[in-house]
């Protein structure tokens, strides 16, 4: 375990002050800002409506999790594999004392470790909005107060299940050198859970999975299976990958 926290410090100091620390913050308030258009321009719609705090959390974290997060998830892990194949230091790390697993390892939970910080960010604006709201739309219903235990779930249900495309496009990002091969993927992914979103394979789709897991703990629909796919899979898969990745001679 000694090496893998070396090889995760070293993979922290290589990831500070870069565009993918700076993305956690501009992605989920993109998604708010788009947010904010969608209840000015149905003002009078929502001034009718009586639980808008629950209506603004399901609308912020369902748009987020089938538009905006498979999207993000392959720019962010794009860019952490771009840092050794665009320097080529792949055959430099793995030339260091420290073992090939750890250094997959330890961009795999730096890849967890952001996304799950862009949505605490998107929680954090959520709740702005709603107060926000509050304030210049005193005849809304935001008045009321606000339901922390349905946000942190549904925040939280929605990143476990998010685990499965993070692993997934790791591996695609540090397998092939091209970073136009890692956002082909993820662009035909996210093109195709916009269909798949209304069909049955919706919950076992991984791209969909985390707007499916977020919109059923908001509903009361069920979920486990979708969820258990996520977890379950984004282990498995990121196993795989590792092992795919650092097996190879040459990177």
């Amino acid at each position: 375990m000694t090496a893998f926290f070396r090889a995760l410090s070293a993979e922290l100091l290589k990831t500070k002050r870069t565009l993918t620390v700076w993305l956690t913050l501009l992605a989920p308030l993109s998604m708010m800002l788009l947010v904010l258009a969608l209840y000015f321009q149905q003002g009078e719609q929502r001034a009718q409506q009586d639980d808008l705090w629950h209506m603004l959390i399901q609308t912020s974290l369902v748009l987020w999790s089938l538009l905006m997060l498979p999207l993000f998830v392959t720019l962010e892990t794009g860019l952490l594999s771009a840092l050794e194949h665009h320097n080529k230091t792949w055959k430099q790390l793995y030339a260091l004392p420290v073992p090939r697993w750890a250094v997959y390892a330890s961009k795999q939970v730096i890849a967890l470790g952001l996304i799950g910080l862009s949505m605490i960010f998107l929680a954090a604006m959520t709740v702005g909005v709603g107060l926000l709201f509050r304030v210049i739309k005193p005849a809304w219903s935001f008045g009321a107060p606000i339901p922390w235990a349905t946000l942190v779930q549904s925040v939280t249900l929605g990143y476990l299940a998010s685990w499965l495309i993070v692993s997934l496009h790791l591996w695609v990002s540090a397998r092939w050198p091209s970073f136009v091969v890692a956002m082909g993927v993820g662009i035909v992914t996210t093109v195709a859970s916009v269909i798949v979103i209304n069909s049955d394979w919706a919950k076992v789709y991984p791209w969909t999975l985390p707007g499916w897991v977020a919109r059923g703990s908001l509903q009361g629909e069920t979920f486990a299976v979708s969820l258990a796919l996520g977890v379950v899979g984004g282990v498995a898969i990121a196993l795989v990958g590792g092992w795919d990745v650092i097996r190879r001679d040459v990177l």
